[in-house]
């Protein structure tokens, strides 16, 4: 007697299920995870700053209206601190999803391939991004040199620049150790014909 098949559940391609991570990618994923909750801190802070700006922008016209002084007002330079902290926070969000396979991808020709195949094409995508991510750091370390040399500031509040492209210059140095990873993971995968660790984000 056949088992009873799910309605909607998806045909697994043949082979072993996935192993568990290895020690390495375990200690990482625990590293990104932390730096992608510090992400979440700054763009909680960054919700609250716009928000505060908006609210303090929008009722002095109806305390106006109303013949009353207005108790609050808006926060000079909220465009340049909502600017730094989404460009800092999207940068410590990246190791976790390189780690996590949560990258965009077409799957429609690959799902169905056995473990060894399907890594092969991951191999090759890694190590391309292995290679633009490597890039990426090193020109945003010149980046950062030239702030702090330079010792840019914000136009309103005059906040150094220089701070906040020295914790994205951290944060993908961390996403090309963490893409390093991801290729030595494929390549095991390749070797063992078993995925590892976690699968692909549609996947879960």
């Amino acid at each position: 007697m056949s088992e009873p098949r799910v309605l909607g559940a998806s045909r697994e391609p043949d082979g072993p299920s996935p192993a568990p991570d290895t020690a390495l990618g375990v200690w990482l994923g625990r590293i990104c995870v932390a730096v992608a909750m510090l992400g979440g801190v700054v763009l909680v802070g960054i919700v609250a700053v716009s928000s505060a700006s908006v609210i303090g922008r929008s009722l002095p016209p109806l305390f106006a209206a109303l013949g009353l002084p207005s108790p609050v007002k808006g926060i000079p330079g909220d465009v340049e601190i909502v600017q730094l902290g989404c460009a800092v926070s999207v940068f410590f969000y990246l190791p976790l999803c390189q780690l996590k396979r949560g990258n965009v991808l077409v799957g429609v020709f690959t799902k169905n391939l056995r473990p060894r195949w399907r890594a092969m094409f991951d191999l090759a995508a890694n190590l391309l991004f292995l290679v633009l991510t490597a890039t990426l750091a090193v020109q945003l370390g010149r980046g950062t040199e030239d702030k702090f040399r330079d010792q840019d500031t914000t136009m309103v509040l005059r906040i150094p620049e220089g701070g906040a492209y020295a914790a994205a210059l951290a944060a993908v140095w961390l996403l090309v150790l963490v893409t390093a990873y991801t290729v030595l993971r494929s390549a095991l995968e390749v070797a063992r014909d078993r995925a590892i660790g976690p699968p692909p984000a549609g996947e879960h």
